[in-house]
């Protein structure tokens, strides 16, 4: 019954290690980030959505357009999109107040485009369980 103590109380402690938690955010930032902005994908692993004529037309005409919505033109919410901290707790989100808005306007539009996915928990899961068995 120690042993069982002992492995619940090391489980405990290492969820609660902001080390552990940080490190499993990061491995699953650095699987989202490119399912969004590079390949377009919503949580579901769909597309996110097809431009308008009009603006699928701008964005071939910077160079910018891959075929389908990826949320890429001036890179500004790409490079801003990582892990927010607000005292204990992390979540994903927008650093610069310019951006925080963006996301509400855009899921209302193309879904649940910046939710995690099933992929995406499950390397959060796998990372953190390893992360546990290492401490």
């Amino acid at each position: 019954m120690d042993e069982l103590l002992i492995i619940v109380k090391r489980v405990t402690d290492a969820v609660k290690s902001d080390k552990i938690r940080r490190i499993a955010l990061s491995t699953t930032l650095a699987v989202q980030k490119p399912r969004i902005f590079n390949n377009g994908e919503n949580e579901r692993g769909g597309q996110i959505g097809k431009y308008s004529k009009k603006y699928g037309e701008y964005k071939t005409k910077i160079g910018k357009n891959p075929g389908y919505v990826n949320f890429r033109n001036t890179d500004q919410l790409m490079n801003d999109y990582g892990i927010i901290a607000q005292g204990d707790q992390y979540a994903f989100g927008f650093q610069n107040s310019a951006n925080a808005e963006k996301p509400g306007h855009l899921m209302e539009r193309y879904g649940d485009v910046f939710h995690v996915s099933g992929r995406e928990l499950d390397v959060f899961g796998e990372v953190l369980n390893n992360e546990i068995n290492k401490a």
